[in-house]
């Protein structure tokens, strides 16, 4: 991703526009994430130690494809999840007998 830019203002202008990006992309995920809480029936559910380290290690392999730093996108995906597990605790019914 190669560009050039005149200025630090209109950098930022693009910083600002990933933001935008990204807070629509968590949003999204969200979203999943408060469906896929309705469809578990027992709190220990909500943590997938298998599912998390599958997905660790899916944007690892992503991170190295674009040439980021893994370490930084684990730190972000790990705090992500986190926060997610946060809100389905919250969100979680016992289904009804």
């Amino acid at each position: 991703m190669k560009k050039k830019f005149k200025n630090l203002k209109e950098v930022r202008k693009n910083i600002d526009n990933v933001d935008t990006r990204l807070v629509n992309l968590i949003a999204e995920r969200e979203f999943y994430a408060r469906e896929a809480v309705k469809f578990k029936t027992d709190r220990r559910q909500i943590i997938d130690r298998k599912r998390i380290n599958t997905v660790l290690s899916r944007v690892k392999k992503l991170s190295k494809k674009y040439k980021i730093s893994s370490s930084t996108v684990e730190k972000i995906w790990k705090l992500m999840i986190q926060n997610f597990i946060i809100l389905e605790k919250k969100l979680f019914k016992k289904p009804k007998k």
